[in-house]
Formats: C-alpha cells, sequence, structure tokens
C-alpha cells in the first residue's frame, strides 16, 4: 500500500473510531409508548363515576373489600370474615371490588371503571375488580401493577380467598417511568457498541482504501 494508501487508511480508522465513540457515549432516543394508563385516568378525572362505582368506592374506602348487592347472598359468614382478614392484614393496601360484569352502569369497560375507582379512592395500592366465574383486572397506584394467577374461578368464597392471598403476597415495586433508558442498554452497551462499529466501519473502509491504492498507484 503507498503513502497515499496508508493515510487514507488511517483516515477512515479515525472516522471510525470517532463514530463509535460518538454511537458508544451519547445515549439513543427511545421513543416512549403512549401512556394509555394516563389517558385512562384523565378520563376517569374528567368525569363523574355512576352510583355503582360510587358504590365500590365507598366500599374499598372503609374496609379495602366491597362486594355488591347482587353477590351478597354469595359468601357466607366466616368465608367473607376470611377475605376481611387478610385484606385487613395485608402489607400493602388493597382495594378490591367484587360484583357481577354490568355494561349500563356508567362505565364502558372494566378498565374504565378501575380508572374511575383508582381515582375515587386516590391512595397507594393494589386495585382489583374481579367477578363471579371470570378473570380479574389489577390495576395499582403509586406502585407497579401487581401480576397475579388468581380470578374468579370456582367457588365465589375459595376464589375471592386465593385472590387477595396472592394480592397480599406481591412485593412493593416502585412504578416504571421509563426514565434514563436508550437504545444501547446504559453507558456498557453504548461503549461496546461503540468498539462494535469501529470494527465494523474499518472492516467496511479497508477493501474501499485498497481498491483506491491500486488506482492511483
Amino acid at each position: 500500500m503507498n503513502r497515499l494508501g496508508v493515510r487514507s487508511a488511517a483516515l477512515a480508522l479515525l472516522v471510525s473510531v470517532l463514530a463509535g465513540l460518538a454511537a458508544g457515549l451519547l445515549p439513543g432516543r427511545a421513543e416512549r409508548p403512549t401512556d394509555y394508563d394516563s389517558a385512562g385516568l384523565a378520563a376517569a378525572e374528567a368525569s363523574a363515576p355512576g352510583d355503582r362505582v360510587r358504590a365500590a368506592i365507598e366500599g374499598v374506602l372503609e374496609d379495602g373489600l366491597h362486594v355488591a348487592p347482587e353477590l351478597e347472598g354469595e359468601l357466607g359468614p366466616s368465608e367473607l370474615a376470611a377475605v376481611e382478614q387478610v385484606v385487613a392484614d395485608s402489607p400493602v393496601p388493597l382495594f378490591v371490588v367484587w360484583w357481577e360484569p354490568s355494561y349500563d352502569a356508567g362505565y364502558s369497560t372494566d378498565y374504565a371503571a378501575m380508572a374511575q375507582l383508582r381515582v375515587g379512592v386516590g391512595e397507594q395500592g393494589y386495585y382489583a375488580i374481579v367477578s363471579r366465574g371470570s378473570g380479574v383486572l389489577v390495576e395499582a397506584n403509586g406502585l407497579s401493577s401487581p401480576f397475579v394467577d388468581a380470578n374468579g374461578m370456582g367457588r365465589p368464597g375459595d376464589a375471592l380467598l386465593r385472590l387477595v392471598q396472592e394480592l397480599s403476597q406481591v412485593p412493593p415495586e416502585p412504578p416504571y417511568d421509563g426514565e434514563g433508558s436508550d437504545y444501547w442498554g446504559g453507558p456498557g452497551g453504548g461503549l461496546l457498541a461503540g468498539v462494535l462499529f469501529v470494527g465494523l466501519g474499518y472492516a467496511a473502509l479497508v477493501p474501499v482504501v485498497w481498491l483506491v491504492g491500486k488506482v492511483v498507484r
């Protein structure tokens, strides 16, 4: 390789190094996903809850558990007492609503009802809306949303007890806000990406420099 080729290779290496370091040290721009939870809470704040949700809010504020009137006869005194005891002893406040599904009660979906419930209660803790024989919707205020396997399937008393027991055992964690994330996975990942770019850039430019050197030789 002649002198021009050497100078070109050196210049190519310098450009590759600078590009790699820039990629490694500058944080990547990560697009935030649409925050549907905040949008739902904002909609709930802008509207007054109907009687059904208002009764649920009052019920969970009183003792953490609201059993809708249509299901009051489904739990025996001992079953209800067991559920209430778990709710009362939970290290994380629980706000649990047990009702039958309704599509004409001042909200369009259970998600909308959950948003109204969380706004109306306004306290930190885990929130759950469960219906007999179906799934459960869980959310949180001021904490990461908990994940539970329990649902409304099975005998009502047993299903509700399993739900509150599992919720009460979920360790509280702060909500994830997405701050500090980037394409590279932090400074270490950024530096590794920079080194990779240096190698790839130099490998791609060497054949070009060699060809230029052959032409001008």
